[in-house]
């Protein structure tokens, strides 16, 4: 699916959600926020660009274009969802 970034403005204003998420801190995470699988050195941290929060890859490999970034992004599977229903209610 291919999203303009005039949409991506267009849903930051009519959604307000869209703004610059504050990072969880890598330190205060060690099991990924939807699965609640340990991070090891196997099973890595990624933050989702979104919300902020740090998932397992298995829970953050979608991509999304954000207000912030013209490509797309890494985003988690709750944020992917969230997105896709404002992009198609547009």
């Amino acid at each position: 699916m291919f999203i303009s970034k005039l949409e991506v403005d267009g849903l930051k204003e009519n959604t307000g959600r869209l703004k610059e998420a504050v990072w969880t801190s890598d330190r205060d995470a060690v099991e990924c926020h939807q699965c609640s699988k340990q991070f090891s050195v196997a099973r890595r941290r990624h933050h989702c660009r979104s919300c902020g929060e740090i998932f397992c890859g298995n829970c953050s490999n979608n991509e999304m274009p954000l207000p912030s970034n013209k490509k797309p992004v890494r985003v988690c599977d709750s944020c992917h969802a969230y997105l896709l229903e404002r992009y198609s209610a547009t």
